[in-house]
């Protein structure tokens, strides 16, 4: 029997077994870093500088160890790395400070065909090793890439952009239909609940994260007026 092993704060990312070093020495650093910092959003600890530096060393020891400490990992290197995600450069990544690195859609490709070739990293105590992009794998990746580390500012954009804020915005919001919840969520009629309002959630975070109160109260609003649709 297989035991799944997922952190539940950033202690636990001491944990982590390195991977093969054959299998990533031949891959960027900034691959290498958005693969950190893909799991880190999964596993909801912030992705700043000094988390990273640690997942990036007990996954990729030889890219990411300080130079004759071994067992310490090199905040300078994962900082240029960092620094090389952005925009200007590789245009994977945008970092803002204290709240971490977030993938763009091209940097979570970048850490999706990485996912694929390594699958999930493997902890200490962890009876399968994981190692290679399998079913499970992709399931998993499947399941969570929309939640996955997006620029918040990509998804209250999208907020803007749909029906449903523009009827809000012209005092109709009366007027709206699950149609229009439909089309700001991004998903069917038929899609479950739960993924329905998980959806609406990552909205709301997105905006919490920005501290843009007016989207928030619209979100509010949303969800107040679709509260049976939501739950039914």
């Amino acid at each position: 029997m297989s035991i799944e092993i997922h952190p539940r704060d950033r202690r636990d990312l001491l944990k982590i077994c390195a991977f093969e070093e054959s299998a990533y020495d031949s891959l960027a650093l900034t691959s290498l870093t958005a693969y950190c910092v893909f799991w880190l959003r999964e596993w909801q600890i912030t992705p700043t500088l000094e988390n990273l530096a640690v997942a990036a060393l007990r996954m990729f020891p030889t890219k990411f160890a300080m130079v004759g400490w071994s067992e310490f990992p090199d905040i300078t290197r994962i900082s240029r790395s960092v620094l090389q995600m952005r925009p200007k450069y590789r245009n994977l990544a945008t970092s803002v400070s204290a709240k971490g690195v977030f993938l763009n859609q091209r940097g979570i490709q970048e850490a999706t065909s990485l996912v694929n070739k390594f699958g999930s990293p493997r902890f200490e105590g962890e009876s399968s090793p994981a190692r290679t992009g399998g079913s499970s794998a992709r399931a998993e990746l499947g399941r969570s890439i929309r939640r996955r580390s997006v620029f918040p500012d990509d998804l209250v954009a999208q907020i803007h952009k749909s029906h449903l804020s523009h009827l809000y915005k012209e005092g109709k919001l009366d007027t709206s239909e699950a149609i229009d919840l439909i089309g700001l969520l991004g998903v069917y009629d038929h899609t479950p609940s739960e993924e329905k309002r998980r959806k609406l959630k990552d909205l709301v975070d997105a905006a919490r994260e920005l501290g843009d109160d007016k989207t928030m109260e619209f979100l509010a609003t949303v969800k107040e007026r679709f509260h049976k649709y939501l739950n039914r």
